[in-house]
């Protein structure tokens, strides 16, 4: 047997949005209300509503009303150290030093849609999710978990092997979002409306006073 090239557990990772979300945390009245506005500006608030929700999800990793998302893999986690190409299938308890799971970026975690992996012929195998993984949605972010006495399913496309479709989110509508997520987001969209242009997302984020309640629902930046 031929010793193949070290596997690294700091993979390349692609992760792109599948499903927006069918709805925004907040509605235009609520921030007209919250603005002390006089007059109809509905499609410019909800434009902001829009882009606060989007800046803070890309900012922190936060989902806050469900959408779907695909994580695009090269190869399974793997160890700093050679392994023989005899092991590829063999039982995870015998992969010592191997991480048992894939941390999906999104958070929070619902469910996991679909794990798909490719062979060199580009040919796809769909996994049946529920018989090799358990879907860790306590930790923050969630984690798809090789579960005993299963093995990493094979996947031997160089690039892009294994695609992970997964839900994130609190839930389908407004009323799953917390609280302070909501104002996090309204604080936000207000903020950009009083000082549009003035700077960038990150710096909205911190002075508009959203960075505080991002933090504590496990955002770190």
């Amino acid at each position: 047997m031929a010793l193949r090239a070290p596997v690294r557990t700091a993979y390349f990772r692609g992760n792109r949005i599948v499903t927006e979300p069918a709805a925004e945390p907040n509605a235009a009245s609520d921030l007209s209300t919250y603005l002390r506005l006089a007059g109809s500006e509905t499609t410019l608030l909800e434009t902001l509503i829009t882009e606060a929700r989007q800046e803070i999800e890309d900012l922190t990793g936060l989902a806050m009303i469900n959408q779907s998302w695909k994580l695009t893999l090269d190869r399974w986690p793997g160890d700093r150290e050679p392994w023989w190409d005899g092991m590829r299938e063999a039982h995870i308890n015998a992969l010592a030093g191997l991480p048992g799971w894939v941390v999906l970026p999104r958070f929070p975690l619902s469910s996991v849609t679909s794990v798909t992996t490719y062979d060199q012929a580009g040919s796809s195998t769909a996994i049946t999710v529920a018989t090799v993984f358990d879907t860790d949605t306590a930790q923050v972010p969630g984690r798809l978990c090789l579960k005993s006495g299963q093995a990493w399913p094979v996947a031997t496309r160089d690039t892009n092997a294994i695609e992970i479709v997964y839900v994130a989110g609190y839930g389908a509508s407004a009323a799953s979002v917390p609280a302070p997520l909501k104002a996090a987001v309204r604080d936000l969209a207000a903020w950009k409306y009083e000082h549009r242009g003035e700077c960038d997302a990150y710096e909205a984020l911190r002075k508009s006073g959203a960075m505080r309640a991002v933090q504590a629902y496990g955002a770190r930046l």
